[in-house]
């Protein structure tokens, strides 16, 4: 019988994967989301309300449709999972009953999307998490241009509908 060195058995108990690595769009301990597989996120988000599809990161999507990689159509009725780097979201405007979040990605794209909630105060970062996005709406910059933005909501995983 031969002996499996020392350093082999750490080796291989420190390389196993832990049972519950499942966590989908690299959400943060503190997101409703964490420790949860993307089937589990579905099975969740799919009895309580009509969603499509769930998808990962706002600054992903948003960069995706500024780069028109994506168009902004497909979007509504999906899940869309805030992660850790989407918390440098920040509310910058209040337009009606919708707040305005903002984030300065680089000198060539400033992201921006809208919340139909009016809670949020002006400066408050966003928080990872799970929120619908139900629609794209039209808005006016402070110059005066138009600017198509992504409509979303909170998503209530637990709790009453």
């Amino acid at each position: 019988m031969q002996a499996i060195p020392a350093i082999t058995v750490c080796l291989l108990l420190s390389c196993a994967a832990p049972a519950s690595a499942a966590n989908y769009c690299d959400s943060p301990r503190w997101s409703i989301v964490h420790d949860k597989s993307y089937d589990e996120v579905m099975q969740i988000a799919t009895k309580r309300d009509k969603i499509r599809d769930a998808e990962c990161g706002f600054t992903d999507v948003i960069l995706r449709i500024q780069n028109q990689e994506a168009g902004i159509e497909r979007y509504p009725g999906i899940l869309l999972i805030a992660d850790a780097q989407d918390e440098r979201f920040v509310v910058t405007s209040r337009v009606g009953a919708y707040t305005i979040f903002s984030y300065r990605y680089n000198d060539k794209h400033l992201l921006q999307f809208a919340m139909k909630d009016h809670r949020w105060a002006e400066g408050e970062e966003f928080q990872a998490g799970a929120y619908k996005i139900t629609g794209v709406k039209e808005f006016k910059t402070i110059t005066g241009f138009p600017a198509t933005l992504l409509v979303v909501q909170t998503f209530q995983f637990y709790g009453p509908k």
